[in-house]
């Protein structure tokens, strides 16, 4: 029994020297490897979080782009409206007046002799209505 003893005894203590070393230098492995994976996922996700950051200033500045030319493009069409409307407002005033130079051609007299009740009286209507009573008194 006593050399059933030495072997435990001789057991119990390479356990004690190399097993016990090497069951806590796993578990201290595990941990620090647990340890850096849990790091590596904090900088992962802080790139992650800069990326997304990033594509959220790029967002922002096209949307305020945009918006400055949304509004120039609006700008652009109600002076376009406004332009249209001018032209109209125009070619109303020029067909009136085409047709006022028209109704005026009719009524214009191209031999002064023979229209008396022209207003104004030019020289020749003048000295023809004076002739005229001239005669009329003689």
């Amino acid at each position: 029994m006593d050399q059933f003893s030495q072997v435990i005894t001789m057991v119990g203590g390479i356990v004690a020297t190399i097993l016990i070393p090497l069951i806590g230098a796993f578990q201290f492995y595990d941990s620090k490897k647990r340890k850096e994976a849990a790091v590596a996922k904090k900088a992962e996700a802080d790139n992650i979080t800069q990326y997304a950051a990033e594509w959220k200033r790029c967002y922002e500045e096209e949307r305020a782009v945009e918006d400055v030319l949304n509004k120039k493009i609006d700008q652009l069409y109600q002076e376009k409206e406004e332009d249209r409307k001018r032209i109209r407002e125009l070619l109303d005033k020029n067909t009136r007046l085409e047709l006022n130079n028209q109704a005026l051609e009719f009524l214009k007299c191209n031999n002064a002799l023979k229209c008396l009740d022209r207003d104004p009286p030019n020289e020749f209507i003048r000295k023809a209505a004076s002739n005229q009573k001239e005669e009329k008194n003689e």
